[in-house]
């Protein structure tokens, strides 16, 4: 298999200057990040540019992580976003998108993207997937004036 990653997350994950300013609990996630890239290093592919394989499109989410990323997937039937961790209490952030968390690096660029991405999302009328969407793990998000709401797939 190969990992692909955009060039940004890798470079931050594998600074030494980063992990030796992380807290314990950071700490541990760049020693895990780094043992997943070494064991996947033959078949590490990072990447720059937008395109990641024909009808895969990385989309620039920053603020969670300085290289975060969704991924959007085109096809005849629709659109799909893959969101990642933009968003981890939909229940709360998806109708308050200036709520963050402890986990974003930078918590008000975090914010910013976050409300970029509803609107994105409502206005294409994409089918999101995420790491913190619940069982169902698929919805849509509805725009109404200046506030979003997330119907969930079934």
């Amino acid at each position: 298999a190969e990992l692909v990653v955009h060039q940004r997350e890798l470079a931050f994950w594998e600074d030494d200057g980063h992990l030796g300013q992380a807290s314990e609990r950071a700490r541990r996630n760049f020693l895990f990040a780094r043992r997943v890239f070494d064991q996947y290093r033959k078949n590490l592919r990072p990447f720059t540019a937008n395109d990641v394989l024909p009808g895969i499109s990385a989309m620039p989410l920053p603020g969670h992580t300085v290289g975060h990323c969704g991924y959007r997937f085109e096809s005849v039937a629709g659109s799909l976003l893959i969101w990642g961790d933009i968003v981890h209490f939909p229940q709360i952030q998806i109708a308050r998108p200036d709520v963050t968390i402890a986990f974003d690096q930078d918590p008000l660029l975090s914010a910013a993207t976050r409300t970029r991405l509803l609107d994105v999302a409502s206005s294409d009328n994409l089918m999101v997937a995420g790491m913190h969407l619940g069982a169902l793990g698929f919805a849509h998000i509805k725009r109404s004036g200046n506030t979003y709401a997330i119907a969930y797939e079934t």
